[in-house]
């Protein structure tokens, strides 16, 4: 057999593989269905879609685009299982789709980017949150479209393209602040590398006060401040307390939550290590006026006025979890998936020290990609942010990234651009010059 048919006869083999996983994760949400999973966050989360246009302070509160979307699911649904099941299951099975496009423009050759789809398709932490009325749900798919834009910019470089990914990186920071620094950075590069910056810079602007104004209106009228991406305060003040839970009292009502890294020991079997305030039971208060603005706010988080042996103590917490804590609240040891999310936890550090110093490498010899330079700070950011209590579910919109960044680092350039991608993948070279975008 030539190389050119084993090539074929590996694709093929590859895309059936991905055909049935792609199967797998439509259907399998009819029966896990994020209707046997309401409680504490999810049942909150499709809560606020139901009285989307009468929120409470929590729908505020939140992230404004997920809460459209689980409108926009209970309207169409009607609250019926079985859609509501397939159009999940639907999210659920495009999204690896999303990340092989990202790697295709990026310039990954087609087996690589198939073995890419694979293996986010199969990782357990990137489907078992599908049954689970979450963020991370939407903010997945969109990230994954957001770096697919943000790749085909960089080859068309037109005004069109720009505003596409504008338009993407904007929807997915509206659905969690988190990616914020990634949507920062990438859109700073495309921008960089347009022909027409002016243009471009008037583009990002009119498409992000479009985008940005609905929930900044929202937020106004509802916590009495201008809080485009969500109230950041809630989570600020409960990290900076290093107490067990917030409770908030406001007109109308009172409202608690206790991260659930509180409530896990994140090295478990291994350790039974845990964060301080999970051994205690301690509690801070916050009154908030609503007619006051962030007042109350600001000034609840300013009374919690630690020092550096508290703050570094926090910090170091905050990496431990960012590292090994499980994904909640996908992490429901009785379920097989649940158990596979908690058991394979333990493979992203590894993965993470890989793929930096296979990055910082390449940095050192001065080879600058999108892709690793990007990977590369969203990572440092989410491991050494010392602003909210991390969690293991923090991690998960960097984890697509990561194995995307794996396979680039690890698949050796073709000799020309002729080479077919099994041929190279299939070499025992391993010639890491940088790609041409």
């Amino acid at each position: 057999m030539s190389l050119n048919s084993k090539s074929r006869c590996l694709e093929t083999r590859l895309c059936l593989l991905n055909v049935l996983v792609f199967a797998f994760r439509l259907l399998y949400l009819t029966q896990k269905n994020p209707f046997d999973y309401q409680f504490s966050d999810p049942a909150r989360h499709w809560l606020n879609g139901e009285r989307f246009f009468h929120p409470d302070l929590m729908g505020a509160s939140d992230p404004i685009l997920y809460q459209f979307y689980i409108w926009i699911l209970h309207s169409l649904s009607f609250d019926n299982r079985l859609i509501v099941g397939l159009l999940t299951g639907l999210f659920s099975a495009l999204m690896p789709w999303t990340f092989y496009r990202a790697a295709r423009e990026f310039g990954m050759h087609k087996v690589p980017a198939l073995v890419l789809f694979l293996l986010i398709a199969i990782t357990p932490s990137l489907f078992t949150i599908y049954h689970y009325f979450m963020m991370e749900t939407l903010l997945l798919p969109l990230l994954g479209m957001a770096l697919w834009m943000t790749a085909r910019h960089l080859r068309k470089k037109s005004l069109s393209s720009f505003a596409t990914a504008v338009m993407f990186w904007m929807l997915a920071c509206l659905t969690k602040a988190t990616v914020v620094p990634l949507a920062a950075l990438c859109l700073a590069w495309i921008w960089w590398e347009s022909p027409r910056k002016l243009a471009t810079a008037f583009t990002a602007i009119g498409i992000a006060a479009i985008l940005l104004l609905p929930n900044s209106i929202r937020t106004y009228a509802q916590l009495g401040f201008v809080a485009s991406f969500g109230n950041p305060w809630l989570t600020k003040i409960q990290h900076r307390s290093g107490a067990r839970k917030i409770e908030i009292a406001f007109k109308g009502g009172e409202w608690g939550f206790v991260s659930p890294s509180c409530v896990i020991y994140p090295l478990a079997p291994l350790s039974k290590w845990t964060m301080r305030r999970a051994l205690e039971d301690s509690t801070v208060k916050v009154d908030v006026d609503v007619k006051a603005g962030e007042r109350d706010w600001k000034d609840s988080y300013q009374r919690l006025d630690v020092g550096w042996r508290e703050w570094m103590s926090q910090w170091g917490e905050n990496i431990v979890l960012f590292l090994f804590a499980p994904s909640w609240p996908d992490c429901n040891t009785n379920e097989w998936d649940g158990w596979l999310t908690v058991m394979s936890r333990w493979m992203w550090a590894p993965i993470i020290f890989f793929v930096l110093d296979c990055n910082i490498r390449d940095f050192y010899k001065r080879r600058f990609d999108l892709l690793p330079v990007a990977t590369t700070v969203f990572t440092l950011f989410l491991m050494f942010q010392n602003v909210a209590t991390s969690e293991g579910r923090y991690r998960k919109p960097l984890e697509p990234l990561l194995l995307m960044n794996l396979v680039w680092a690890i698949t050796p350039r073709p000799k020309n651009a002729e080479e077919s991608s099994s041929q190279f993948l299939m070499s025992h070279a391993r010639n890491f010059t940088p790609r041409q975008i």
